[in-house]
């Protein structure tokens, strides 16, 4: 049975981390704006009007490490569903992401230099004893193991998947950057469902629960500063920061990644075709432009917000179903999502280039 205590412990939690994420990202967009981290607006897939300030995600990072330090020492991460390495692992990848994100905004590094935060990020939530020890046999039930050798706290071929699936979320959200809010709001709806898991019955997991009060609570408090016109953007920090919590949270709340993959699906599909699409036409896949689905549905003529709010509602919804499914209807609603994102994407440039 559902705890009301730990219920009003989230929400409060929620509530008041987006308080403090309000008030410290907007002493963020202060300081950036002295210090020149800035968007310029330059044309291309950099649709806004006005220079904007960046380190929006600095402003989430802080509030993060604010928040959980305040919870720790109250000593509600008791309970026995996350280990203190594990906590500190995810503390210390967030402590990097801020700093690579921060100096990115700041001094434009070249794209292998960016590969560093979130490759040491994902080493260090590894090494601090997080990852995906087995996954869910769709053919035949049960499990599949995944440790098939170990070496002091090292597993293999675990590891390696587990730093495959923390690039591969974190990738995903930083290459979905390109509309006001969109990024911010998906990494909310991905904290709360992973918090309605964890605070299931079926799933208890307290520590987890607190754990995405604090993440989806500090991308909460950002979002009136980043909905449509923005007046902050979240910067290289704040979109990697996203999809890396959403990675890890997925894994440490009983290693539900389908959960975090149905809410990702849109975006992961959207990249995936994007970067195949450079390669065939021999550009670099690196390469930033304005061929992902959000930017061929905005040229179709639906406003700006309202792209947001329709990409919003399908993660929501993907989301929700996939907390009823069982695997094997997990697989199938990412599969569908993807050949639906293609066709979406498909179906919005014929009808951009007919209509312009």
């Amino acid at each position: 049975m559902l705890s009301p205590t730990l219920l009003l412990e989230c929400i409060a939690t929620v509530v008041a981390t987006a308080v403090v994420s309000l008030a410290v990202t907007g002493q963020a967009s202060r300081f950036a704006q002295k210090c020149g981290a800035v968007d310029a607006p330059t044309g291309g897939r950099k649709i806004h009007q006005h220079t904007t300030p960046l380190w929006g995600g600095v402003g989430i990072a802080v509030t993060v490490l604010l928040l959980l330090g305040v919870l720790a020492v109250n000593g509600l991460f008791s309970s026995t569903d996350l280990r203190p390495m594990q906590l500190i692992g995810f503390v210390l990848a967030v402590i990097v992401l801020m700093i690579g994100g921060a100096l990115d905004d700041r001094w434009p590094l070249p794209p292998i230099a960016q590969l560093v935060s979130p490759l040491l990020a994902s080493l260090i939530v590894v090494l601090s004893g997080t990852g995906i020890i087995q996954i869910a046999d769709p053919l035949h039930g049960g499990l599949f193991a995944l440790d098939w050798w170990r070496l002091g706290s090292l597993s293999f071929p675990a590891d390696l998947v587990t730093i495959a699936w923390l690039f591969l979320a974190t990738y995903t959200t930083k290459l979905l950057d390109g509309l006001d809010g969109l990024v911010t709001g998906i990494a909310v709806i991905g904290a709360g469902m992973v918090g309605a898991l964890t605070l299931s019955p079926a799933y208890f997991q307290p520590s987890v629960a607190l754990i995405s009060s604090v993440v989806g609570g500090s991308f909460l408090g950002f979002l009136p500063r980043n909905v449509h016109p923005a007046k902050q953007f979240l910067g290289e920090a704040g979109s990697t920061l996203a999809g890396f919590s959403l990675g890890f949270l997925a894994i440490v709340s009983s290693a539900k990644v389908a959960i975090a993959l149905a809410v990702l699906a849109i975006p992961l599909a959207d990249a995936i075709i994007v970067v195949v699409r450079r390669m065939l036409q021999g550009s670099a896949p690196w390469k930033g432009d304005d061929t992902h689905l959000h930017f061929r549905l905005l040229r179709a003529g639906i406003p700006h917000a309202r792209v947001v709010l329709l990409l919003w509602a399908v993660s929501f919804a993907a989301g929700i179903m996939a907390l009823s499914l069982q695997t094997r209807g997990k697989i199938f609603l990412v599969g569908t999502l993807i050949v639906l994102t293609a066709l979406a994407s498909w179906a919005a440039q014929r009808f951009a280039r007919r209509t312009h």
